[in-house]
């Protein structure tokens, strides 16, 4: 993605949000936090936003001109995400216990579950507490921890203890590197602490992520081998080494081209 259409992007969300974060933006434009922070200081030095720790906020002098692209699409994996909500849906059912980790693509998830009954969800990511918390019959466990205001999740070392105190049916994981030489990786490093205490306390892990994180490195290691996810959730545009690696390890893949590849 060039340049000028990040820019463009940030400024749709920042114009609908008001604020925005350094950590979702780098997970949703897929670029790394040195470039978005980059990309804000210019808007800053435009006068278009003014940047806060981890994130940045409106200007009230600020406008639409300019920007030729509709709010609704400053995701460029929108459709990508949604397609691979339907299909970790369709895994989840009624009365199950899950965990999802903090992320876009699980926030989706997340929004997909409003019509289950009786979903236990333990999530340290609070966006995904919020949106599951218009279902009654959905209970919703925080584990605690420190906050962190620019991606509004739970970490730290009172987060990675409370969880050992759980256990889940299915652990969907949103990573945002898959490689066959570092394996499964994410951003953070605070996250990936958290992440790995969370691939202990589960019966199943999944491994949900977009096309364009396969062949990508991410900066810090949860998993060197690809073989600790039980399944993977993605679209159907990765790379064929990928399908056939996942087929010959008996790692189920579901993509949304075919609701299951690789299988039976």
């Amino acid at each position: 993605m060039f340049a000028a259409e990040r820019l463009r992007i940030i400024k749709s969300i920042l114009l609908d949000k008001k604020h925005i974060n350094v950590t979702s933006l780098s997970s949703m434009l897929n670029v790394t936090e040195v470039t978005i922070r980059r990309d804000l200081e210019k808007l800053e030095s435009e006068g278009f936003l003014s940047r806060t720790h981890g994130g940045a906020i409106l200007n009230e002098t600020a406008s639409e001109e300019n920007i030729d692209i509709p709010l609704s699409s400053y995701d460029p994996l929108m459709n990508e995400r949604e397609e691979i909500s339907n299909i970790a849906s369709h895994m989840i059912d009624d009365n199950d216990v899950i965990l999802l980790s903090p992320g876009l693509t699980n926030l989706h998830i997340a929004k997909k579950l409003l019509s289950k009954k009786n979903i236990t969800v333990l999530t340290n990511d609070l966006n995904i507490a919020y949106e599951l918390n218009s279902n009654p019959s959905i209970k919703v466990i925080i584990p605690g921890g420190d906050l962190d205001p620019s991606s509004m999740t739970l970490n730290g070392k009172l987060t990675e203890e409370n969880l050992k105190r759980f256990y889940v049916s299915k652990t969907f994981i949103e990573v945002d590197g898959i490689s066959t030489n570092r394996g499964y990786t994410i951003q953070g490093m605070d996250k990936a602490s958290v992440i790995k205490e969370m691939l202990q306390i589960t019966k199943e892990i999944i491994m949900v992520c977009t096309y364009n994180c396969f062949d990508n490195i991410a900066f810090y290691q949860i998993g060197s081998s690809l073989d600790i996810a039980n399944k993977i959730i993605t679209n159907p545009n990765i790379p064929d080494n990928y399908k056939n690696y996942f087929f010959d390890n008996n790692i189920k893949l579901y993509t949304a081209f075919n609701s299951y590849e690789g299988g039976i």
